[in-house]
């Protein structure tokens, strides 16, 4: 997922005026805002499954735009969380080597306002996630490795007390105890907890030979999952879960030969979703009992899905950076469940930018689901899922603002 480049993504403090996206027949814009509203916003619910009558056809097209930040050389949005009013969260490592990263908060309707918070110098931010008590949490590498919290006053806090020498905090999840959980590809890999008050413990009792913890999220059920992309070297991938004790159990009956699990999101029926860029590709499905399952038939050609959210509908839309870049749904039968089978794969490459490298993708609270382009042009992306024309609203993106 092209984490290692080295970019920047600055906001001007001068209004900057975005270009107007085009939706079909329709002209609409997004709305990203930059400015000193302090506030971290409420946490982010998941939604639940659509009810049979609420569920999206498969044959009704979602509408994607995206909205450029700037060349890649320039610019690296990289993780997303889910916020309140339908906003969303970015970690912003455009400072690699440049200067300060930030954290942004943006939305898509106006008088919506980004929260802009800058680290301190060398300072890397990775995943992000909404915890309880309104705090925004982080992992963060760099020049001193460690989990971040911004409160709901504007406060930013960093905990190292408990990271094991070498620790790469990379990603992390609210789990079910109100404490946050993260994966850690240090030099001891570990799924590590840190509760509310900033008291972290890791654990590795249970991981494979040469893991390379991954992605991570609580499941419907209760239990921390994360994915394992720990090949090489004759060891195998795996989708582990942990319990809130710290009990660790891997499962790779099921994985591909080739398989590369990255990005994992929760189902409603208590299992997984994750994405697997490997060979074959595939989305992949993970019961609560660790059964996987994985689904390939109709990727595009060359496929490569490195990210997966449940959508509001109970569907997982994913991110394919492949040989022809797209997002993708998956539509699920019975998908007021979500725990049907899979009926049959869409991707949608309409409204990408030229060069685009779809990454991250998220939902929102309202129903949509965002995406980050580490491509050519790095760009924020905006999904409105398929609705009847008269269920469409319009979705503007007006003037950055710092």
């Amino acid at each position: 997922m092209g984490a290692s480049s080295s970019t920047t993504f600055r906001y001007s403090r001068l209004l900057v005026t975005l270009a107007v996206v085009a939706f079909a027949a329709e002209v609409v814009g997004f709305v990203a805002l930059r400015n000193s509203n302090h506030t971290v916003p409420a946490r982010a619910q998941r939604p639940k499954a659509a009810t049979p009558a609420q569920a999206v056809s498969a044959s009704e097209q979602p509408r994607i735009a995206e909205v450029p930040i700037g060349p890649s050389v320039r610019a690296y949005p990289f993780g997303l969380a889910s916020a309140s009013n339908g906003r969303m969260w970015i970690s912003d490592q455009g400072c690699m080597n440049l200067g300060q990263c930030t954290l942004e908060r943006v939305g898509v309707k106006e008088p919506a306002r980004t929260l802009s918070v800058r680290l301190p110098a060398g300072e890397i931010p990775y995943g992000i996630a909404v915890g309880r008590g309104e705090s925004l949490w982080f992992a963060l590498e760099g020049l001193h490795p460690a989990i971040g919290r911004i409160t709901s006053s504007g406060h930013l806090r960093l905990f190292t007390d408990g990271l094991r020498a070498g620790s790469l905090p990379f990603e992390i999840t609210e789990g079910p105890d109100g404490a946050m959980w993260f994966t850690d590809q240090g030099q001891t890999p570990a799924i590590g907890r840190i509760n509310p008050d900033g008291q972290i413990t890791e654990f590795s009792h249970g991981l494979s030979k040469g893991s390379i913890p991954f992605g991570i999220t609580t499941g419907s059920a209760g239990d921390v999952w994360f994915t394992d992309r720990g090949c090489s070297g004759g060891s195998r991938c795996a989708i582990g879960r942990i319990t809130p004790t710290g009990r660790i159990h891997e499962f790779s009956a099921g994985l591909g030969a080739g398989s590369e699990p990255l990005g994992i999101a929760p189902s409603s029926d208590g299992g997984v979703w994750f994405a697997d860029a490997g060979t074959p590709a595939a989305i992949g499905r993970v019961t609560a009992s660790g059964r996987i399952t994985e689904f390939s038939s109709g990727l595009n050609y060359g496929s490569k899905p490195v990210a997966v959210t449940a959508g509001a509908d109970g569907d997982p839309w994913f991110a394919d950076e492949g040989t022809t870049p797209a997002i993708g749904r998956l539509v699920v039968g019975g998908s007021a469940s979500g725990s049907g089978e899979p009926m049959a794969v869409h991707e949608y490459s309409v409204g990408l930018l030229p060069g685009s490298e779809p990454a991250l993708i998220e939902w929102a609270t309202n129903g949509l689901v965002w995406f980050t382009d580490e491509g050519s042009t790095s760009a924020l992306g905006l999904i409105h899922p398929g609705l009847p024309e008269r269920r469409r609203s319009p979705l503007t993106f007006g003037p950055l603002v710092e």
